[in-house]
């Protein structure tokens, strides 16, 4: 996500606790100079099982949608701001395009396996 072409798949964890675990010891490594960074947790099938933002050394978890139609207006939502970051950038607005797209991302990041979405939300709100 955000425009990395090659994901880096640090670890494999057995849970998901574990691999949530993993990834905030991974954000800690993660300088504020470094551009924006989604991470993503994924099952053995590829499939995305939760996804968060690096900020400060920690992961701001994106919590899953719920259902299809909440999918679809993410999706539409997430299309939209990606429009405009091209617009903008066509006017050498970088900076705001770049804030755009990483919109995007993070509305894309809500985007969970219908499999997962269920699982993802209470492990959430353990967590919490």
């Amino acid at each position: 996500m955000s425009g990395q072409a090659h994901p880096k798949v640090p670890e494999r964890f057995a849970t998901l606790a574990e691999a949530m675990q993993g990834a905030i010891d991974h954000a800690e490594n993660v300088t504020p100079e470094d551009a924006p960074r989604i991470l993503a947790i994924l099952d053995r099938e590829g499939r995305l099982v939760l996804a968060g933002a690096v900020h400060g050394g920690g992961v701001a978890w994106c919590h899953p949608v719920s259902d299809a139609a909440e999918a679809r207006a993410v999706v539409s939502e997430a299309s939209q701001a990606r429009a405009q970051a091209m617009r903008v950038a066509e006017w050498h607005e970088h900076g705001l395009a770049r804030r755009l797209r990483h919109h995007a991302d993070l509305l894309d990041a809500r985007l969970v396996d219908p499999l997962w979405r269920v699982f993802a939300s209470r492990a959430l709100q353990i967590a919490a």
